[in-house]
């Protein structure tokens, strides 16, 4: 994709932004020996357009992450994501975070003073790293993971497995939550099957909480259960609307919005 695709996905984001436009729908992580009993409900983001057509995240974050732009938009999900909690006391949130928020200084900064700022509600929000870019180096970004744990938020590695994550993520970062990307329930079979319990064996090496994403059937809710998986998250137990429970721009005139996504 050419830059003049890239500048065009980031002007109809930020004026998004600026309208109160972009906000979060939510999709729950269950326990797999009591499936009625949630650890928290991730944030799943969405834009609304001016006609009203709400398009996912995954339609437009990888633009995003191409041209630099994640992550102000991670930074300003946490603040719906705090608002929310805000707002709803007994309930608990997880964020994704791009690794790029932990390889550029200035947004490393920028991320760190708004979990400062809301570190009253950190013990109710996991703050999940995504691993589409490379974290490096990762003995840097394990220090800088680690104040963030020091504030009190759990910190969870996404999608397991696929992209940029491998063991020595998992041996260089001290983390509470591993999430096994939803590839590894997709096929059936023995071969499978092993695959999936070395994964949830590597996962549990590095995380007490273990959880599978990607559950559609009650089969690949067994499947991980037999793996040894803590949890699951999928369309079976929880489909989230495709319309954003929560919405709109906090703590922020809509000029000051846009100032921020530029940082």
């Amino acid at each position: 994709m050419n830059l003049e695709k890239f500048s065009s996905v980031v002007r109809h984001v930020t004026h998004a932004m600026q309208h109160g436009r972009i906000g979060f729908s939510l999709q729950q992580i269950n326990s797999i020996d009591d499936p009625g009993k949630v650890l928290y409900s991730e944030c799943l983001g969405r834009l609304i357009e001016p006609d009203g057509t709400i398009r996912t995240s995954s339609e437009f974050i990888a633009f995003l992450e191409a041209s630099g732009r994640a992550p102000a938009f991670d930074r300003h999900v946490i603040e719906l994501a705090s608002d929310w909690l805000a707002r709803h006391p007994s309930d608990a949130l997880g964020c994704n975070i791009s690794a790029e928020n932990i390889a550029d200084k200035q947004s490393w900064a920028l991320l760190y003073d708004l979990l400062h700022r809301h570190r009253a509600i950190a013990p109710r929000l996991v703050v999940e790293i995504t691993e589409s870019l490379p974290i490096a180096p990762l003995s840097a970004a394990a220090d800088l993971l680690q104040s963030v744990r020091e504030l009190g938020y759990k910190v969870a590695i996404d999608d397991f497995g696929t992209g940029c994550s491998t063991p020595e993520t998992l041996l260089a970062l001290r983390v509470d939550i591993v999430k096994i990307d939803g590839f590894f329930v997709q096929h059936r079979g023995d071969t499978a099957e092993r695959f999936l319990r070395c994964m949830v064996g590597l996962a549990s090496c590095a995380a007490s909480t273990v959880v599978v994403e990607g559950i559609e059937t009650y089969a690949q809710l067994e499947a991980a259960k037999a793996a040894g998986a803590t949890h699951v998250q999928g369309f079976l137990l929880s489909e989230p609307t495709l319309p954003p429970v929560h919405y709109g721009w906090v703590n922020s005139a809509p000029h000051a919005v846009a100032a921020k996504w530029m940082m």
